[in-house]
């Protein structure tokens, strides 16, 4: 085995650079990277989207019509190949109608048309397209609940094709919220056989039995489970945290692992960003951080003072943390100077109060409800501070860019919140889910913006932090060998 290099087939359903939604995309357009620099045989399989860019991600068709039984007649679809930019690797993309659009349709009327039905058809498309050609797969390695299937379509294809028998299977989990229920039909669509494979005939057969839960089947049928940061594995062993599935993850927690997300450093590099105003490292961060900042008051309107800029990117939605953060920021912007600036968008209920609290603070918020990547890195480089009070966190990217640009974190110590930030040594983390708490949170920060040196020793500290890929791909592949 010390020979033969690892052959691994990565299935996503987003893919950076060429479709983003949210930190799915930014994973996988990553790790496959630093693991081929370690040695392992990668290649990618992913919906070919009618909003990927044609032109710039040229795929060129590897094999046309391949033959997929779904809803009990025979479906066509085609396979192209592209290559992940900056990389030697293969992205092998699956064109057909139920992907010519966006990535997320939702819950469409026509239920072939809704998200669950889509993405168990790539699945099962994954695993024809092994079939058809004849691929020699070691581990296939199925990311969040669009590809959950995988393991269950490996075991049911294994007992009537002898090259599936000694695929291994991971199964990462980047959110355990979001885990794609349908109802029994789904399994006539799929073509699936409930009393051949243990974990479907579990499902089949559980209490809520007019269910079939993607997820719960690749917690159940997956060789290995890993979540996207260690604390998040611990912490959905618990009812708290384990959203209905804590039971069975807590059956299989032998085989659960936790490994922390990396960063594209390639992207989040403030020596090289080109959109923020002054370029900066470790070395030479002073002038660089107050030129930032200005740069960032200035093009938001907000008053060209030495006060503390607290910076939030994010989604505005319940997970982050906002129903706390509103109403500590109400309190404090009362009676202290210091500066908020939000981007991002959501919930109508957090938009509008972010709103409501420029109209009371103009001087003081800035809340900017759309999404700009050339906004965010500003953020970045020219806050003091970098709110994440989330409720819950799988593993979370903001604080360790945050830490990268020199912009100390506030966090809530809950899953890759704790594994990445240590209060006091590289940010401030605060434990009870309270308004109180927040507020105490703040409060510390303003203290430490004061006391110059210590919060110069904090920033260094926080910019000198390895969230490489390079680090947790050999995390990975431990894993893998520990499959094999």
């Amino acid at each position: 085995m010390a020979n033969k290099k690892i052959s691994v087939l990565m299935a996503t359903a987003e893919l950076a650079p060429l479709v983003k939604v949210g930190g799915l995309g930014d994973v996988t357009g990553s790790l496959p990277k630093a693991l081929s620099k370690l040695g392992v045989s990668i290649k990618m399989i992913m919906p070919f989207y009618g909003v990927i860019n044609n032109k710039k991600y040229k795929g060129t068709l590897v094999k046309k019509n391949i033959s997929l039984e779904i809803s009990g007649r025979k479906n066509k679809f085609d396979l192209y190949k592209t290559k992940l930019p900056q990389s030697n690797i293969d992205i092998f993309l699956i064109k057909h109608s139920l992907f010519s659009g966006a990535v997320y349709v939702g819950k469409n009327k026509a239920k072939d048309k809704n998200d669950i039905f889509r993405f168990t058809f790539f699945s099962k498309a994954v695993v024809e397209v092994i079939r058809e050609l004849k691929w020699s797969i070691d581990i296939i390695h199925a990311h969040d609940w669009h590809t959950a299937m995988l393991p269950t379509f490996i075991d049911e294809y294994s007992l009537s094709y002898k090259n599936f028998f000694n695929i291994k299977s991971l199964y990462t989990i980047h959110n355990l919220a979001n885990q794609g229920i349908a109802g029994l039909d789904i399994l006539d669509y799929a073509g699936l056989h409930k009393d051949l494979t243990p974990a479907l005939m579990e499902d089949y057969y559980d209490k809520d039995g007019d269910k079939i839960n993607s997820m719960k089947l690749g917690i159940l049928s997956a060789d290995f489970i890993n979540t996207v940061s260690p604390n998040y594995a611990k912490e959905i062993l618990t009812k708290e945290y384990g959203a209905g599935l804590e039971l069975y993850l807590n059956r299989r927690k032998q085989h659960l692992f936790g490994i922390v997300n990396g960063l594209d450093l390639k992207l989040f590099d403030p020596t090289k960003d080109e959109n923020i105003k002054k370029k900066y490292s470790v070395k030479n961060w002073q002038p660089a951080k107050i030129i930032n900042k200005q740069d960032l008051q200035k093009l938001l309107k907000l008053p060209i003072e030495n006060v503390p800029v607290f910076g939030l990117v994010s989604r505005l939605v319940g997970q982050k943390g906002l129903d706390i953060l509103l109403p500590a920021l109400s309190e404090k912007l009362k009676k202290d100077n210091f500066q908020f600036i939000v981007l991002g968008t959501g919930q109508a209920e957090f938009e509008d109060a972010f709103k409501v609290l420029v109209k009371k603070y103009p001087t003081k918020v800035s809340a900017n409800i759309n999404f700009s990547l050339p906004l965010a890195q500003k953020i970045y480089a020219g806050s003091d501070f970098f709110l994440m009070p989330s409720l819950f966190e799988p593993c979370g990217l903001g604080q360790m860019i945050a830490m990268r640009y020199g912009t100390i974190p506030i966090v809530r110590q809950t899953g890759g919140l704790k594994d990445t930030v240590i209060h006091n040594k590289t940010g401030i983390v605060f434990k009870k889910y309270t308004k109180l708490e927040m507020i105490s949170a703040i409060e510390q920060s303003l203290r430490l913006y004061k006391n110059k040196p210590k919060f110069a020793k904090m920033l260094k500290t926080d910019m000198k932090q390895d969230f490489s890929w390079d680090k947790s791909a050999k995390e990975y592949l431990k894993l893998y060998n520990k499959l094999k």
